[in-house]
């Protein structure tokens, strides 16, 4: 699954007491946090409880229609070519839209901070500074956010427009007010006396849902699921073993010997990672770090091989490259050959599929790691 950033609309503001009565998705992004929707809660932003997240990870709240006038102030801004003016009418249309306008935008963000996070035993105080950063308060740090938007290039319009993440029904679905259902055979007599809705704190413990398509004939309905909340942890995407394979390319850094024995070291010393995987993912780097390992010791022989000869043979074979370049010609080779298995594990790995080189087996991948 990837991790999403998510822009919903609601009436209330979370951890205010009063449960949400209305929650509308509005747009969600993939593995970032696009400027679109930073600018969008930068009307009076604020840091709120999330509601999504267990506590204590936060979300950002803004002013709905000052948060739309300062997308605004960018879209004045952005080239006029058509396709650029298409994206913006596109994001026009959803936060127009009578359905969707509302007094506040909500940016859930936890999902994507927890990916940049150092610590993973304690990752929230890294996410809080990493939100508070994100909170446009005044007029000046708008403007400084739009000035970095317009410098963006131009394969990144999207971020500024959100062209293709408009959407109601996103993954997640924020808690909501339960639906009060109606009795079913009201009892004659006096109609009873309304009871003020008490004021509790709402429970920002995350049991969100994939969101369903609601029936056309109907609004979303936001009511909790039966029984105990479900848990949902912020936790990172398990490994592929690509970025295991991926570092085989230091070997490209231009100093001859060292960067083979440094990109040698650096495969095996990652690839026997103890970060959770999933199945692929553990095989995946126990094969870069065999491949890794195999890489270095070839290295280190033929490099030792290379500095023997030079000073073994004897001036007869000095204007000659062979037989002392023998060792060096087959380390250059070796080295294509790395290179090119790195390109190949890197890409495979990444797509989910093991790749397996001939190299010396050194280790085995772990058990119960995915």
């Amino acid at each position: 699954m990837a991790n999403r950033s998510y822009l919903y609309v609601v009436d209330e503001i979370p951890g205010h007491g009063a449960p949400l009565t209305r929650v509308t998705g509005l747009s969600e992004w993939r593995w970032d946090v696009p400027l679109v929707h930073e600018l969008l809660v930068s009307g009076s932003g604020r840091l709120v409880p999330s509601t999504i997240w267990d506590a204590p990870a936060t979300a950002i709240l803004g002013d709905y229609d000052q948060g739309v006038a300062n997308l605004e102030r960018l879209f004045a801004q952005l080239p006029h070519d058509e396709e650029t003016q298409r994206q913006i009418a596109e994001a026009r249309n959803a936060l127009n839209d009578p359905a969707n306008r509302g007094r506040y935008l909500l940016l859930e963000v936890a999902e994507i901070h927890v990916l940049s996070v150092t610590d993973d035993d304690n990752p929230f105080p890294e996410m809080l500074t990493e939100a508070q950063g994100m909170v446009r308060g005044d007029d000046a740090s708008v403007d400084s956010l739009i000035r970095y938007a317009l410098g963006l290039p131009a394969e990144k319009r999207q971020q500024l427009t959100g062209s293709g993440s408009w959407a109601n029904n996103l993954y997640f679905e924020p808690f909501g007010a339960p639906q009060q259902e109606a009795d079913a055979e009201p009892k004659a007599g006096p109609a009873p006396q309304a009871q003020p809705a008490p004021q509790t704190q709402p429970d920002v413990t995350a049991y969100a849902q994939p969101v369903q398509p609601p029936p056309s004939a109907q609004p979303p309905q936001y009511a909790p699921p039966a029984g105990q909340p479900q848990q949902v942890l912020l936790v990172r995407p398990l490994a592929n073993g690509a970025v295991q394979w991926g570092l085989g390319l230091l070997a490209l850094i231009p100093f001859p010997f060292v960067s083979a024995i440094v990109a040698g070291i650096v495969m095996t010393a990652a690839g026997r990672s103890r970060a959770p995987a999933t199945e692929a993912g553990e095989r995946n780097r126990t094969n870069a770090a065999n491949w890794g390992i195999t890489y270095l010791i070839s290295s280190v022989i033929l490099i030792a091989l290379h500095i023997a000869f030079l000073f073994t043979f004897d001036d007869e074979y000095s204007s000659t490259f062979f037989p002392i370049g023998i060792p060096i010609t087959i380390w250059f080779a070796l080295s294509v050959t790395h290179v090119v298995l790195s390109i190949v594990g890197l890409v495979k790995a990444s797509r989910g599929v093991v790749f397996k080189p001939i190299a010396l087996p050194f280790f085995s991948p772990r058990a119960r790691l995915w």
